[in-house]
């Protein structure tokens, strides 16, 4: 585990709260030169912190408010070709092997109800998916979020 200390932390924190800002602006508002931020910048990249700069996306004003997450029990031995085979459901956004209950636990997004049954039928057929067993989400009460996290770990910076 790579060693992060405070600037690496408040460099972290304006690029989740502002991640357009851009490196120009980080540096100004932390007084560093700019070199200085891009150099941290690429550390928090290449040591896995940061894995995308692509923006977080509500699929409910897309046309798919229906959200659920999807425990997936899979062959055993077929994993591999069988998450292959799931990738080509548009509907899937997210997927996480999992301890406990399942194989997989997927995230799902639809239209509406009746979409999202046609969705699961799919997951259903998918060869290699034994069984799966599903759960609707009625609200997202929080996005994903790491400010916390951040804050948590200046102590120790």
């Amino acid at each position: 585990m790579e060693h992060f200390d405070k600037l690496d932390l408040d460099i972290l924190r304006l690029i989740v709260e502002e991640p357009r800002a851009g490196v120009r602006e980080y540096a100004r508002r932390l007084n560093i030169a700019r070199n200085t931020a891009q150099a941290r910048i690429t550390k928090l990249e290449n040591s896995g912190v940061i894995v995308t700069w692509r923006p977080q996306i509500n699929p409910a004003p897309l046309g798919y408010p229906v959200a659920a997450y999807v425990h997936v029990h899979i062959m055993q031995r077929q994993f591999d070709q069988t998450i292959a085979r799931l990738e080509t459901i548009p509907e899937l956004i997210e997927a996480n092997t999992v301890a406990g209950e399942g194989d997989l636990l997927c995230r799902f997004v639809a239209r509406d109800n009746g979409h999202l049954e046609e969705v699961l039928r799919a997951v259903l057929e998918t060869q290699g998916v034994v069984r799966i067993r599903s759960e609707i989400v009625l609200n997202r009460r929080l996005w994903p979020r790491v400010i916390p996290l951040i804050e948590k770990l200046r102590p120790h910076a």
